[in-house]
């Protein structure tokens, strides 16, 4: 079964999603920081659109510093407004009056990325109004992130509408379209599918039937498969047919969160994170997650990272990738 995009309706589904995720949020709340908006959805997308459009506001705030009597392009004038930035960061607090349009936004503009890449595109490029695609843009696409990298690294300009759908055809191998159920879950929302998809129904023509000669099957062959099945051996169906003693992923992730963190961590993420948000102290690492570990939920253990996080990029790859390491801990 196939399912398409009724793109009329995302506005609608993205507005009555945003709702209801508000309204667990906020319970016995009243505000939300930059930590909780980094997990406040199980869509890594969502949550970085989010944190875009705050990012966004933060620069035609900052457009407006401009004076006849101070230089604010000065290169120490700009290294000072990026420390101030980061530390602003840190003590992001909005209600759900402000947070719930930006989400409504953040999950509509997500579900077009998602369904529909080339639409998401080919508007986007339109409501700029640019003359190429800003590399800038990226650090906040995490889904087809390869096949968007692509297209922004190869588009030249001058750019058009025909052009560039053509550039997205010619690489539109690189965008994989997920699972519509599976999408819906992690927003709580699977109940809506109907609302946002319908049901494609493919007729495929009946294959022509193909004559074989019968061969009788020998005494001997039955005996054999009877026999691998009475002594209880897995044949190649049984695998195929998930009859296996195998762990599932689900097993081997509820015993992944029972270790410390510092255990669950690729060695890549070490290497990251230490280089990174720990500034190459090991020894600071391995004692903040140490902390962590002693956290009951996500947003407790992010909590807890206040007194290290003051230099952290709430923007970056580092922090995102540091987020689904909580993830995996503590969902």
């Amino acid at each position: 079964m196939s399912y398409k995009l009724k793109q009329e309706s995302i506005s609608s589904f993205s507005t009555a999603t945003a709702a209801n995720i508000c309204t667990e949020f906020f319970a016995g709340k009243n505000k939300i920081s930059g930590e909780s908006i980094m997990s406040l959805t199980d869509v890594r997308q969502v949550n970085s659109f989010i944190i875009e459009a705050l990012f966004t506001q933060w620069q035609a705030e900052m457009a407006r510093l401009r004076s006849p009597y101070f230089n604010y392009e000065a290169e120490e004038v700009q290294i000072a407004l990026k420390e101030f930035m980061n530390t602003l960061s840190n003590h992001i607090s909005i209600g759900r009056g402000h947070l719930e349009p930006l989400l409504s936004k953040a999950i509509e503009a997500t579900i077009l990325l998602t369904f529909a890449p080339k639409k998401f595109l080919l508007s986007y490029w339109l409501d700029m109004n640019r003359e190429n695609l800003p590399k800038g843009k990226l650090r906040y696409i995490k889904t087809h992130t390869e096949g968007f990298k692509l297209i922004f690294e190869t588009a030249k300009t001058p750019i058009n509408p025909a052009y560039l759908g053509n550039l997205f055809d010619s690489m539109s191998s690189h965008f994989e379209i997920p699972e519509p159920i599976e999408f819906l879950q992690k927003l709580k929302a699977e109940n809506k599918l109907d609302l946002l998809f319908e049901k494609e129904v493919v007729i495929e023509p009946a294959p022509a039937p193909i004559q074989t000669p019968e061969i009788e099957e020998t005494p001997e062959v039955i005996n054999t498969v009877a026999t691998k099945h009475e002594n209880g051996k897995e044949t190649i169906n049984d695998r195929f047919n998930g009859n296996t003693t195998a762990p599932t992923l689900a097993e081997k992730l509820q015993k992944s969160n029972r270790q410390p963190l510092e255990k669950t961590l690729t060695l890549n993420e070490r290497i990251m994170f230490t280089k990174t948000l720990f500034e190459g102290n090991q020894e600071l690492m391995t004692k903040v997650l140490e902390e962590l570990d002693t956290a009951n939920s996500i947003d407790e253990a992010l909590a807890k990272t206040q007194p290290y996080n003051k230099k952290w990029d709430i923007e970056g790859d580092e922090m995102d990738a540091f987020i689904q390491v909580l993830k995996r801990r503590f969902n």
